[in-house]
């Protein structure tokens, strides 16, 4: 396969609830944050998807081919190279039109989505028996494990990592698990370079000693900032970490800002930032088979609706609204056709459901007949009912709750609204003014926030 630069991906995937905001220190070479791991291994298998597809169909493996972008756009382009086809001039982003110009015999695949996806779930629980601490990436080829306290079961770290990769045979096939790069660093951000700069079969390691003189010679292309910062910096004759180091944080920030300081921290391994724990709540799955395959939008929107139905009324959702649902399609002759929704704020309301993703489905429809439509809802937030956080008007003889905020009493509502928020962010994002010097000649001693946390 082509190799083609990648970055780590600066966005979480949408299964995972979302997390307290990350710390790392620029003086040290440990983290302020003391969760997660600190040694982490990344596994690596470039254009994933394509893999997949050739080995469903071996006999594709000695032809051009090349995987489609998804969607169904009149100006499909190509997202995925074979190596056959890379040599044929065929590259990523092209136009379909362009790229059988350059090659006449390429094959054109459909990308599958839900098969995708079954394969990294498949791959995520198997690695979950080998660590803890299991990391996906927003690329469905790449996952960090954190190996922090396995030298006593699997030995030394080359050991590590051999073991790492047998548990892999579990679920790919060998030729998969032999392609796939390995690399063994501090640090997600060591690791994810390490693995880049691996060979098939031979996995890199780098301790922390190594750390620095090893991302000297990368490449600023590496570091997870955008394109743009990149650009400027290889313009300004600094192609490497190890020239940027030398280069003076004041006049970093002062060009990139926040980016450059974080690009010299990675860069001069001061910022190590650990592998944290997966989680992905179960899903809620509500499945339903057509006899015959459908393919008019008004048979969609009726088994839409009835699906939904279903998955809200399980006995798992109640007291949950919903965040993110995803509608998944089997098609006719093979392939499927995915939609993700992610509402801006959460709702267990029926109607408003089937209205977002009848929208998704009006945007990007299924390009055959559908034979199984699947609804699943992946990520959940707080109860579907809430009160109003300040009562205003005395209800059934209660006295106003809002009434006694004034003397220090924090209402029910508010305290339990709160309590919510801690759960699904981690911390509080409420504040609160606290009265300091108010004669103080400077504002900025007068009054001070402190987090609001009854």
């Amino acid at each position: 396969m082509a190799q083609l630069r990648s970055r780590i991906p600066t966005s979480r995937p949408s299964g995972r609830a979302p997390s307290a905001p990350e710390s790392s220190s620029l003086h040290g070479r440990t983290p302020t944050r003391t969760r997660g791991s600190r040694t982490a291994l990344c596994l690596w298998l470039p254009t994933f998807e394509l893999r997949l597809e050739l080995v469903r169909s071996p006999e594709l493996d000695r032809t051009s081919v090349v995987l489609l972008s998804p969607g169904d756009g009149v100006r499909r382009t190509v997202w995925q190279v074979s190596e056959r086809a890379h040599e044929a001039g065929v590259r990523t982003g092209q136009l379909v039109s362009q790229a059988v110009s350059l090659c006449p015999s390429l094959t054109l695949l459909e990308p599958d989505p839900a098969h995708y996806d079954a394969a990294v779930e498949a791959m995520l629980e198997t690695l979950s028996g080998i660590t803890p601490v299991v990391e996906p990436s927003a690329e469905r080829g790449r996952v960090f494990l954190g190996m922090d306290g396995l030298g006593r079961l699997y030995g030394s770290p080359e050991h590590q990592v051999r073991r790492v990769l047998h548990a892999l045979f579990r679920v790919f096939p060998r030729p998969l698990v032999a392609a796939t790069r390995a690399g063994l660093a501090p640090g997600t951000f060591g690791a994810w370079v390490a693995a880049v700069r691996a060979r098939a079969g031979r996995p890199t390691l780098v301790s922390d000693d190594e750390l620095v003189e090893f991302l000297a010679g990368c490449p600023v292309g590496c570091l997870p900032v955008e394109d743009d910062m990149v650009h400027r910096l290889e313009r300004l004759g600094i192609p490497t970490l190890g020239d940027l180091v030398r280069l003076p944080e004041p006049a970093l920030i002062a060009q990139f800002g926040q980016d450059g300081r974080d690009a010299l921290a990675w860069a001069s391994g001061r910022r190590i930032d650990p592998v944290r724990a997966w989680h992905r709540p179960r899903p809620i799955r509500a499945s339903l088979d057509f006899p015959a395959p459908a393919a008019q939008i008004d048979m969609l929107h009726g088994a839409l609706d009835r699906l939904l139905e279903r998955a809200l009324s399980r006995p798992a959702r109640q007291g949950r609204s919903i965040q993110t649902v995803r509608l998944e399609a089997a098609l006719e002759g093979g392939g499927s056709w995915t939609a993700d929704a992610v509402l801006k704020e959460p709702s267990g309301d029926r109607a408003r459901l089937a209205y977002l993703l009848r929208s998704r489905m009006a945007l990007s429809p299924p390009t055959r007949a559908v034979v199984t439509l699947t609804l699943e809802f992946t990520r959940f937030g707080a109860p579907s009912t809430q009160n109003d956080l300040f009562d205003r008007a005395e209800v059934d003889g209660r006295s106003a709750e809002g009434r006694t905020l004034r003397e220090g009493v924090v209402p029910g509502a508010l305290r339990t609204a709160v309590r919510e928020l801690k759960l699904r962010l981690g911390h509080s994002p409420l504040y609160r003014v606290v009265e300091l010097d108010p004669w103080s000649r400077i504002p900025e001693r007068r009054h001070a926030l402190l987090n609001f946390d009854p």
